[in-house]
């Protein structure tokens, strides 16, 4: 595992390949240099570093969970746990329409794309791909939202049959968020199951 410091250029293998650029890294020409000290992570044409950090920093393409404060005109303002409020139009969810808006109310919890950060203003959110397809995105609805520090914004939604499997996820979550071997990840997820159905 590499750990890199604000000023740092990237030179992972998996970097050249990448297309997206998350959490914690700038493009500045063709270099990838580090803003945030953390872990370098890669996966699926993203990089993005693993920051211990108490305030998110929005990066186009990052896939986050957010909670409506309120509603203004066209737009739903949302806590995306930065120092701004995000925002998101009614027209970037699938299938919206003038006639047809999102019902959504102060305290809804959506699942949500960054698709703009420019500077000065509002981070913008969308529910929907290119295609216009939602594609996972959008309210999500039962479950519960708990705070860890997992995710590009820091915030985990988790829905189960009852509320002791959602007690047992929350454990298992807590306890792997150091673990970096996935066999480990996979042994505690096992003993937790095996530990539920033998009680």
């Amino acid at each position: 595992m590499a750990v890199y410091l604000p000023g740092d250029v990237i030179n992972e293998p998996s970097s050249s390949d990448s297309s997206i650029i998350g959490y914690g890294i700038n493009l500045r020409g063709e270099k990838k240099v580090v803003t945030q000290p953390g872990a370098f992570r890669s996966d699926e044409g993203k990089i993005w570093l693993s920051v211990h950090s108490k305030r998110y920093i929005p990066q186009e393409g990052d896939r986050v969970i957010a909670i409506v404060t309120s509603k203004t005109g066209d737009f739903f303002r949302l806590d995306i746990g930065t120092a701004e409020y995000a925002m998101i139009s009614f027209t970037n969810f699938e299938g919206a329409t003038k006639r047809n808006r999102p019902n959504l109310k102060t305290g809804d919890i959506i699942y949500a794309t960054v698709f703009d950060t420019t500077p000065r203003t509002e981070a913008e959110l969308t529910c929907v791909d290119d295609e216009k397809r939602a594609r996972g995105m959008g309210q999500l609805n039962g479950g519960y939202m708990f705070k860890i520090t997992v995710g590009m914004n820091g915030r985990i939604w988790v829905n189960a049959p009852t509320t002791e499997e959602i007690i047992k996820i929350h454990d298992v979550i807590n306890k792997s968020e150091f673990i970096i071997d996935e066999d480990e990840i996979i042994s505690l997820v096992q003993d937790s199951y095996t530990r539920s159905v033998s009680g």
